[in-house]
């Protein structure tokens, strides 16, 4: 009988079983394939988890626009976007926000929407959704011809717009600078979108590149889970083999049953005719510095160059179950790092959060969203040091004082929420930590200053690679199979969709469909 080629994917996540579910469907058991992964659960960074009885997301959260999003038609199809049960599901509450600046007054949407409208307006000539040659009627012509960051043309864009600021006062603020503190407001947001710690870090020329699908942003009711469950189904049982950490990956090798030998953790080797890895580039970044390393050879000058160059950056949740319903929808407005009306008592790790806002209209569960080095903060931090910072900065924000109760319990402290008679306390607490995590390190890819699109195209290409003449490793006659023998998928080898599930499974459908054209199917 003729040796089926064996295929390992390293990683269960969307890239990894996706391209396991188009190779397995569509080879008619041409292959021996086994997908391994190092953790003891599928999913990768997709993982819906329970808090205060209610679906939640820990990791990836939304699907970027239903038109045309290939995650969309999947939970579609499959019924995942109804339940009966409460999830975070993020609705039309948020809209209604209410705008609080340190100093402990509200800020009136007169003064929030129009910055809002103009970070909007920006953040779209950035992403090309609005053709340049128009900006110039809206006054911020030319600062993009000099924006080497997103950050930077942000600040010119402001700068432009707000230069004269307005008059009057509103407690220890000017005019101009509630504004300028509204618009980093809404700046933080964007760091929460792109992983970037700051603006000033991300590419802007790449990005344009990045496209978006049309339509609403919405989020899975069954939970994102599901959609991977769906991927996996297909696959028989023994294809997926949890808690299976890979230690290295020995590559270019002429050993007849494999040119790749996949390393784990418990000492076992698998030989294998290609690999596809679809680690995080938090996990590539790291083998390619350790001492021991994780690929031999050491990855080509081409491949180690991008994903030095290339950004990835930490996104966690912060999660807090409150004792009543009905919490309003807060956006946070912080006074600059220079100014001498900052309150001291509102932790460092806080005062780059834009929201605190109910998961749903009537959930007891808040959320924020927490980027770069406050993110990695928020791992370090106990529950006992959330619920009081947490609630420290709604009170200083609000003006509303909080209340303990002396003989109070741990996780339990409150705020005045409304009247004096209500006093909200925090009972439960609940985050991610992607940063922390070996097999993350982090939660996705951007695009830095310094590196371009053209680094993503490199993250994705196969090794060895193959010259005109045929290829570079030439063993036992068998040229054409030592061609692809590592493959690399996932969300930072897309292009044009990086940092979504959409572009990890656009990545792990290219690598498949590589290794079946090789094949000839």
């Amino acid at each position: 009988m003729t040796k089926k080629p064996r295929i390992v994917i390293i990683g269960a996540g969307m890239a990894g079983l996706t391209a396991a579910n188009k190779l397995y469907t569509h080879s008619n058991s041409t292959f021996d394939l086994s997908v391994v992964e190092g953790g003891s659960r599928i999913g990768g960074r997709i993982n819906t988890s329970e808090f205060s009885s209610e679906r939640i997301e820990m990791g990836a959260t939304w699907i970027h626009g239903i038109g045309g999003s290939p995650v969309n038609r999947i939970a579609e199809e499959t019924g995942s976007l109804v339940s009966d049960e409460p999830w975070e599901c993020m609705d039309p509450t948020t809209d209604k926000a209410r705008t609080f600046a340190e100093g402990g007054f509200e800020v009136e949407p007169s003064i929030v929407e129009p910055i809002s409208g103009l970070f909007n307006a920006l953040m779209e000539l950035a992403q090309g959704k609005e053709e340049k040659e128009t900006s110039q009627n809206d006054g911020v012509s030319g600062i993009y011809e000099n924006a080497t960051s997103v950050g930077s043309f942000l600040k010119s864009g402001f700068d432009a717009h707000c230069s004269n600021g307005g008059e009057g006062y509103y407690g220890t603020w000017s005019r101009h600078s509630l504004e300028e503190a509204v618009f980093t407001m809404f700046s933080n947001t964007q760091r929460t979108y792109t992983s970037a710690d700051d603006l000033t870090t991300l590419d802007y020329a790449a990005e344009s590149e990045y496209q978006m699908f049309p339509g609403e942003e919405t989020t899975i009711a069954k939970g994102y889970v599901s959609v991977i469950h769906h991927l996996a189904s297909v696959l028989p049982h023994g294809v997926i083999q949890l808690n299976r950490r890979v230690t290295k990956i020995e590559w270019e090798s002429c050993e007849e049953e494999g040119p790749v030998k996949v390393h784990f953790s418990d000492g076992s080797v698998v030989s294998a005719d290609h690999v596809v890895v679809t680690v995080s580039l938090g996990v590539l970044k790291a083998g390619i510095e350790s001492d021991d390393g994780l690929f031999s050879p050491p990855l080509p000058e081409f491949k180690s160059d991008a994903i030095k160059r290339l950004g990835y950056g930490v996104v966690n949740k912060l999660f807090v179950e409150v004792s009543e319903r009905n919490f309003p929808s807060l956006q946070l407005v912080f006074e600059p790092e220079d100014s001498e009306f900052r309150f001291v008592r509102i932790p460092w790790w806080m005062r780059r959060t834009a929201t605190i806002a109910p998961i749903h209209s009537n959930s007891k569960v808040l959320l924020s969203w927490f980027a770069g080095k406050e993110a990695l903060e928020l791992e370090k931090l106990t529950d006992e040091e959330i619920i009081d910072g947490v609630l420290t900065t709604i009170s200083c924000l609000t003006g509303k004082e909080v209340k303990k109760d002396t003989d109070a319990k741990p996780l339990v402290n409150g705020y005045v929420n409304g009247n004096d008679e209500e006093v909200l306390r925090i009972t439960k607490v609940l985050k991610s930590e992607w940063g922390g995590d070996p097999l993350f390190r982090g939660s996705y890819s951007y695009v830095a200053v310094g590196s371009s699109g053209d680094d993503l195209d490199a993250m994705a290409e196969p090794l060895p690679r193959v010259n005109k003449k045929g290829g570079q490793v030439k063993c036992h006659d068998q040229a054409e199979v030592r061609e692809l023998q590592v493959l690399f998928a996932g969300e930072a080898t897309h292009r044009t969709h990086y940092s979504t599930t959409h572009g990890a499974y656009y990545s792990g459908l290219r690598e498949a469909n590589r290794l079946l054209k090789h094949y000839k199917m």
